[in-house]
């Protein structure tokens, strides 16, 4: 029986990979800040438990964690998926909305581990993934406030990498591109390749089965970003200009 801790389960992605996740064979538990969200995955899911929390509370999360490990035993996968995006005109910054981001994208993967990661250094057994995005590969229109803490997964993620697989856990990075999201749902340019979750999950799922370090798709535009990052700046910005209109 494997058991799968997913933060930021009440919608988007993280509530697709509970869907697809749950099965008789495969306990999930999930954390989430809308309680009725959580309560209508319990109903369809028997194998789902639904821990109330907000990521960003760093006592909350331990106790998260004590919760789902009492009621399905230590956890074998931890996916860190919760986060905020708020798409930001940079000729207004609001410190407010920067400071949430980071305590919510960037400290509650931190909060998370802070509770994992001593109980599968000691098993010697564990699987970390910490979902970014390709937004922390360059910068995009809006993303001032949301990129950087994506930069500093990916960056946290390398990092953990050196230090945890020596004891035999797995971390991988995982960069999606565009997802059909309650959060894309507020931006206003052009969003090529943009996924459905449910198709999101499926990829996702399909890359923390391989050994690669870094999950990212859709291929044709992680392609594409990977390419324009080592354009010369001018180009880089002339291209993403032209691409999404700003």
């Amino acid at each position: 029986m494997t058991h799968t801790f997913i933060t930021g389960v009440t919608a988007g992605l993280g509530a697709a990979l509970t869907r697809q996740l749950c099965a008789p064979s495969h306990q999930v538990s999930g954390v989430g800040r809308r309680a009725d969200r959580l309560q209508a995955l319990a109903a369809t899911h028997p194998e789902f438990l639904g821990l109330t929390a907000d990521v960003a509370d760093s006592a909350a999360m331990g106790d998260a964690v004590t919760r789902a490990e009492a009621a399905h035993g230590p956890i074998d996968v931890a996916i860190l998926n919760a986060g905020l995006y708020q798409p930001v005109d940079g000729k207004r910054v609001d410190s407010d909305v920067f400071r949430r981001h980071m305590e919510v994208n960037y400290m509650g993967v931190v909060h998370a581990l802070d509770a994992i990661i001593p109980a599968m250094v000691a098993r010697r057994h564990g699987h970390i993934v910490i979902v970014a995005s390709v937004a922390g590969w360059s910068g995009l229109p809006k993303s001032a406030a949301y990129g950087p803490t994506k930069a500093a997964l990916i960056s946290l993620a390398e990092s953990l990498w050196f230090d945890l697989t020596p004891t035999g856990i797995k971390i991988q990075v995982v960069c999606p591109g565009f997802i059909e999201t309650e959060a894309t749902a507020q931006n206003d340019f052009d969003m090529p390749g943009l996924m459905t979750a449910d198709d999101a999950a499926s990829a996702m799922i399909a890359g923390m089965a391989s050994s690669a370090f870094e999950v990212a798709f859709p291929k044709s535009f992680t392609r594409t970003m990977r390419l324009l990052k080592f354009l010369p700046y001018s180009l880089y910005f002339a291209l993403m200009r032209r691409r999404t209109g700003f």
